[in-house]
Formats: C-alpha cells, structure tokens, sequence
C-alpha cells in the first residue's frame, strides 16, 4: 500500500509503502505531498515536493527520483495527481492562490508537452478510470458553494480532451469530497465524503499566559464560524458567520447566548475590529451583484459600535476568502486585504494588500484614512502577520515544512527579530499577547492540531489540542481571554456503483 502525506511536528511529510501482511512501513522519500500516485503497472510514483511547486518521479523502490515539471509560483501548491490508464501521461491540478481558475491538466510522460483537460474554478478532486471517464468533484453555485457534487466526463485518451457535455452523478448537499479514486474496471468510485464545521472556542488565560483554563465553545449554529475581534471592554466578541449563505458579522457576549447582528445584508462584510480608542467598528465589505461577489470593489468600513450607521473609509485591494473550497483545509476567511489595530489610541492601525505577487503593508487611521507604505513582501513567503498591541511590531510567519520561524518586523527602525517555534513546524497563524511578551500561534499536525503560546525567547507551551484545525486566536484587550476558531470535520469512506449513477 502507498502512504504520502505529513506525519507529524518533527517529522517531514514523504512517501512509505506498507506492507499489508506485515504491517512494516518503509520509508521511500521525503518531502513529499500528500496525494503521491501509483503508475498503473505499479513500477513508478509521481508526487509533488512539499518545499517547492514541483512534480517529480521515482521508482516504486524510492530510486532514481527526478523531477518532471515546475508548478508555476502564482499558483496554489495542490496535491492532486492521477495516471493515465496507459501509463503515458499523468493529470494533475492547478489553482490560482485567489481560486478564481482552476484547471486539469495533462503532462506528456515522454513528450513533455502539457495541455487542459478541463477548465472549470468550481472543479476539485478528480481521477481517471479505466473506461475512459473522468470523475471529479464541483463545488455548488451561491449560495451553497461549500457545498460539493460529483461529475463525470468522457474523455478520450489518445489527446487527453474532453468529448461532449460533463454529466451530473450526485445530489447530496451539505457535502464535501477527498480521497477520490476507481476500482480497477471503472465500474465502482471509492471516495471519503465530508462535512466540515467551524465553530467559535473561548478560554481563560492563567500564569502569564501559559495555560488556559476552560475552553468552551461559544458558537453553536451548524455554520462556518470564526472569531475576528473583541470590544473594548473585553465582555464581547466579534465573529463571522455565513448562516445567511455570507459572511456578517455579529457579537455574542462571553457570558450569554444572545447574538448580536452588526453588519448583514447584501454582499459580504468580514474581520471586524475595534478602532485604537474603542469608539468605531472597522471591518472589511465587498458588495454582490446579481448573487455574486464584486471582488475589485473591496472597502474598508468605519461604523458605530452597535453597527447602526456606517460609512466608507477607504478602498481596498483584493478578495480575501477562498473562491475555492478545499474540503482538506481551513475555510474560514484568509489572505490580504486584511488590517489589524493595536490598542494605544494614537497608534496607526496596518493594512496588507496583494499586489502583483506582493503583499503591500500601509499605515491608515480610521477617520484620516491612508497614509505611509511600510513595506512590500513576496506573497509566496507570508501565510500569516498580526500587529503588536503597542503597534510597533509586526509579526511574519509562513507554513514552511522544515521549520517554524516567526519574524518580527520594527515599525521603529530597530532591526528585525526572529522566533523560532521549538519542536513545531507548519505554522498557521499568530496573534499577540495583550502584554507583547508571547505570541499565540496555530500550526498543522497530523495528531491534535495544537494552539501555542510562543515566548518572544521561543519557549513554546500547547494551550490546547483540536481534533482538525485551530485557527484565528485573538485576545482580549484586558489579557484575560483567548478566542480562536476550531473546525472539525467528519468523513465516512463510500463505494459507488457508476453503472447506476449512484441513485
């Protein structure tokens, strides 16, 4: 049996085959995806390199590995590959980082050529079958594009194109795919169905931080939840919610159950935070036409604190959720535009921006709006920033597969300072302690996915363990609580009988 994909905090992600009878796993290589694939007379695999957009080949035995192409950097690193039942070609997937194309293509083993099997941005998993189908998975229209079914396509073999109109094999809502594959003829699809759940946790920091007492979780509703701020006093939270099919923004008070709308209604409005002096609401909004997201037509927006009056700020660059929703990842909201406020009043607060492969980091203040660019940083090297709580302070971090560095920038002129995370790679997400001694960070493992305090020394302390994903910590301006996001996700293995569609 081939096994790929990451192991665990200390251990690099690689290739094993396990032998069924014996239950022995020998390691092949390292550096390696999840989603490597078997040549169909099992002589060779191809997988993608987890440090670098790579597809490479090597034999079954983990000898005479090479690579066969470059995935271009402005694309997302995808995991999915599959083989052409001849043993010609591979498929493999290619997204934009903002999900707004998505394609299947084909790689000539001997000829080198690349070429489209299908262009689609709601397109996800897929796999070839022996009698000359492609199954993939599809993500619904608005507003239940969390939401996946599967399609089948024929396809002729000899030029790796298309024939005819792709044909609709499920209606199950409420539904995700991974693990996508065929039996040997074609006439069975094995795949792992899933439904993911993002809920909103808080919890009581003791001992300067390293501990935390009694996490709870503070959402209930069967939505995607996530936690993006606090009142000024500390007794309320701010959060998304896509309960109305898009993300709004509410607040629910740490000792209750009563939620609060601040910002719905057309469109979407996401990351709410309080200004520096506590007096306004600032979040992120795009408008909708016609059910659809306007993404050129971000703006940041000042508001009251009980969300009755609003106004523009400025306008903002970019789109940051997921076009795409990849059922093996967190969906809550990621990615630039995104702005954090510290908590001194006469601070600035700190927009980031993507621009042609660059994240731009300006100064702003909520009533005098723009004003100096801090700094520019290759996109392909940030997956996470937050602002001290005295704004002086930036903190960088990337999901890297060999180390777990936080870097921190001075908006004083002071040089910039590294963490590194001790015995923790994959790194997540960051967020300041309320004194800006520590850091609260999130990172990937294959086992409890854990929430750390990170000393600015790199002494690291797990807070808590999740069973998938931890996500979005913030803290409270007092320093007493700690709110993050938790997703948990549960998946049942499924056989289908294409002969009769599944239904």
């Amino acid at each position: 049996m081939l096994v790929s994909g990451p192991a665990g905090p200390k251990d690099r992600s690689g290739i094993w085959i396990l032998t069924l009878s014996t239950g022995v796993l020998n390691k092949l290589v390292d550096d390696a995806l999840g989603g490597a694939a078997l040549s169909p007379d099992e002589s060779h695999i191809v997988f993608r390199r987890t440090s670098v957009p790579e597809i490479w080949i090597m034999k079954t035995t983990g000898e005479e590995p090479r690579k066969l192409l470059s995935v271009s950097a402005d694309s997302v690193h995808d995991a999915r590959l599959a083989w052409f039942p001849d043993g010609r070609r591979i498929a493999f997937a290619s997204a934009s980082r903002a999900g707004e194309t998505f394609s299947i293509q084909a790689y000539d083993l001997e000829s080198g050529r690349t070429s489209v099997i299908l262009s689609d941005p709601k397109a996800g998993e897929f796999c070839l079958t022996p009698d000359g189908r492609m199954i993939y998975s599809r993500l619904e229209e608005a507003p239940n594009e969390k939401s996946a079914n599967l399609w089948e396509a024929e396809i002729d073999f000899r030029t790796a194109q298309i024939r005819g109109a792709s044909r609709r094999l499920t209606n199950w809502p409420g539904s995700l795919f991974s693990a996508l594959g065929s039996t040997r003829d074609g006439s069975q699809l094995f795949f792992i169905r899933l439904r993911n759940q993002n809920s909103v946790y808080v919890g009581q920091l003791a001992d300067s931080n390293t501990r935390l007492k009694n996490p709870r979780r503070f959402s209930f509703e069967q939505w995607t939840n996530w936690p993006t701020g606090w009142t000024l006093d500390s007794q309320a939270v701010f959060f998304n919610s896509d309960s109305r099919g898009r993300p709004d923004i509410f607040q629910q008070p740490i000792a209750g159950r009563a939620v609060m709308a601040l910002a719905q209604g057309n469109g979407e409005r996401k990351d709410a935070r309080r200004s520096p002096d506590g007096k306004w609401l600032l979040y992120l909004s795009w408008p909708s036409e016609n059910g659809n997201v306007v993404r050129g037509a971000g703006r940041l927006i000042r508001s009251s604190v009980d969300g009755a009056t609003s106004e523009v700020v400025f306008p903002v660059t970019g789109y940051s959720s997921r076009v795409r929703t990849d059922p093996m990842v967190s969906i809550s909201a990621e990615g630039h535009p995104a702005f954090r406020c510290p908590l001194v009043p006469d601070a600035p607060c700190v927009l980031s921006e993507e621009t042609d492969g660059q994240v731009v980091f300006t100064r702003f203040d909520p009533l005098q709006g723009r004003s100096t660019e801090i700094t520019r940083l290759p996109i392909s090297g940030l997956t996470f920033w937050d602002l001290s709580p005295d704004g002086r302070w930036i903190a960088l971090g990337k999901n890297a597969e060999t180390s777990g560095r936080i870097r921190l920038l001075s908006l004083d002129g002071a040089p910039p300072r590294d963490i590194h995370v001790r015995d923790w790679t994959h790194l997540l997400s960051a967020a300041w302690a309320t004194d800006g001694k520590a850091l609260f960070v999130t990172a990937f493992a294959s086992k409890g996915a854990p929430l750390l305090r990170v000393g600015l020394d790199g002494d690291t302390r797990v807070l808590y363990r999740g069973l998938k994903y931890v996500e979005n910590p913030v803290a409270s301006p007092d320093g007493r609580y700690l709110a993050f996001g938790e997703m948990t996700q549960e998946g049942n293995a499924w056989l289908m009988d294409t002969s009769s569609k599944g239904r």
